[in-house]
Formats: structure tokens, C-alpha cells, sequence
């Protein structure tokens, strides 16, 4: 019986022991306190200004594959108005006009499918900005047809680094890829 009862006894321990640990914990949490470190740090340039205006795609020989389907930069134009900035947050309006020459291949089939936008040609869509790190900011924009995500790095008051990430509308036979690509931009004068 005394066994019993110490046995019941740890065990009791063990359960507060565990139910104490547990509360409060965020503070000590590293990946936690290290994000908002990497948040507070300042940008280099002066974002708000910078990103105002248009820009124009640099990288005239951009390619890449997703699924089967082949694509080549024709061209890419990026604008950013009232571009309103608070903290690690910011409001902008976001434009994009791009063309790509696309194509289909399935084994021996390769179709010629023209030029196509991705479903990344908008105009005065909402973007919501949110700083990532110095000089780096994730900007979604929710337009008509689906979610644009945008990886942007300012890397100079004229150059920025776009990564886009999302799915295209459907391009051939019902089917549509999933794409991950990089465009470098230069503001316009």
C-alpha cells in the first residue's frame, strides 16, 4: 500500500511538474525572439521611396519549367502607388503586366501555346507588405482571378529582386502549373 501511495505520489509530481513547464513558454523561444530581431533591423534604403513608381523587368533572357510546361520572358513591368509604410507593415497599390512565351511538352508532344500572363497581368489590385528581414519584404496581392505572392529585396534605390510564387490559371487542356521564378527590376525614370 505504501508503494502504491508513493508510486501516486510521483506520479501527482510528475503531472505538476509537466503542467508548470508548459505555461509561459514563448519567451525563451529562440526562433520567436530571433524573427523579431530580423523584423526590427532597418532597411538600408528608404523602402516607402524607393518602391514608389514603376519598374521594368532587366532579365531579358529569363526561362523556367514548371510541370510540362516550358516558359520565356517577353516582357515584365511591376508598379507600386501609394505605398503606405508602418513599421514592418505596408499598404501599397500593385500593378503587373507580364508576358511569357509558353509551351507544352507531354513525350513526343511539344505545342507552341503563344504568349501567356500567368495569370500575373493586374492593374490597382491591394498589396499587403510584411517585412521579412533587412531589405526584404513579402508582399501578397489578392486580385480577381487568384493570390499573388512576391518576394521582394531591395538591393539598390534602383534594382529590386522579385521572387513570385503561386499557381497559373489553366493553359492547356484544363491543366496549370505551379511556379517558383526570380525577375530582377529596375525602377523607371
Amino acid at each position: 500500500m505504501r508503494k502504491f501511495r508513493m508510486w501516486s505520489m510521483i506520479a501527482v509530481i510528475g503531472i505538476f511538474v509537466a503542467v508548470l513547464s508548459g505555461c509561459g513558454g514563448g519567451s525563451l523561444d529562440s526562433t520567436n525572439s530571433g524573427n523579431q530581431d530580423t523584423l526590427n533591423i532597418p532597411d538600408t534604403y528608404r523602402t516607402q521611396e524607393v518602391l514608389s513608381g514603376a519598374w521594368s523587368a532587366i532579365d531579358s533572357t529569363s526561362q523556367f519549367s514548371a510541370g510540362n510546361f516550358g516558359f520565356r520572358l517577353s516582357s515584365a513591368r511591376l508598379t507600386f502607388d501609394s505605398v503606405d509604410m508602418s513599421g514592418s507593415v505596408a499598404y501599397a497599390t500593385v500593378g503587373s503586366a507580364q508576358e511569357w512565351h509558353t509551351s507544352y511538352t507531354s513525350g513526343d508532344e511539344h505545342i507552341n501555346l503563344g504568349i501567356q500572363n500567368l495569370g500575373l497581368t493586374f492593374s490597382n489590385e491591394a498589396g499587403r507588405m510584411i517585412h521579412q528581414a533587412k531589405d526584404k519584404w513579402r508582399c501578397n496581392v489578392d486580385g480577381d482571378s487568384a493570390k499573388t505572392l512576391m518576394n521582394i529585396t531591395v538591393s539598390s534605390d534602383k534594382i529590386i529582386r522579385v521572387n513570385y510564387q503561386g499557381v497559373t490559371p489553366a493553359m492547356y487542356a484544363g491543366y496549370s502549373a505551379e511556379y517558383s521564378f526570380t525577375l530582377n527590376f529596375r525602377k523607371e525614370e
